[in-house]
């Protein structure tokens, strides 16, 4: 028996429903990553901004485009990288596009909790489709 408060391994794979963050994560890297900085009038933003809208067709294809184990590496090998990229961005403090200054400050959180979780939830789930080994 389990003892409260103990970490229950399924109850994290509930709450790191892959579909589920994959969908959070389109809404708000869209939203607030792209849109809602996208300056029309500077030809380099609207260019990277249209790379970035890419992103966005991918992570919603591997949202409502494949499901199970194939879903979960989708999240992993798409969210995985660009969670690391970040934190080497904040790391080295380079300059973005426009106004963009990374650091490694509270302004990272949001997008390294929204990616990162996106991609735990596909580590988590990486084996979906397997079958437990029986006993002999």
């Amino acid at each position: 028996m389990m003892r409260k408060g103990a970490f229950d391994m399924e109850q994290l794979k509930k709450i790191c429903n892959v579909k589920i963050w994959l969908i959070i994560l389109a809404v708000i890297h869209t939203v607030v990553g792209v849109l809602a900085q996208m300056d029309f009038g500077v030809d380099a933003q609207m260019e990277v901004s249209g790379v970035f809208l890419a992103i966005s067709v991918y992570i919603l294809y591997a949202a409502f485009g494949t499901s199970g184990q194939e879903q979960a590496r989708w999240a992993t090998v798409l969210c995985g990288p660009i969670w690391v990229w970040f934190v080497v961005c904040g790391a080295l403090e380079l300059e973005g596009v426009g106004n963009n200054s990374w650091s490694l400050s509270a302004e990272l959180i949001p997008p390294l909790l929204v990616w990162g979780m996106t991609a735990l939830s596909g580590i988590l789930h990486w084996n979906a489709d397997e079958t437990p080994a029986t006993e002999a």
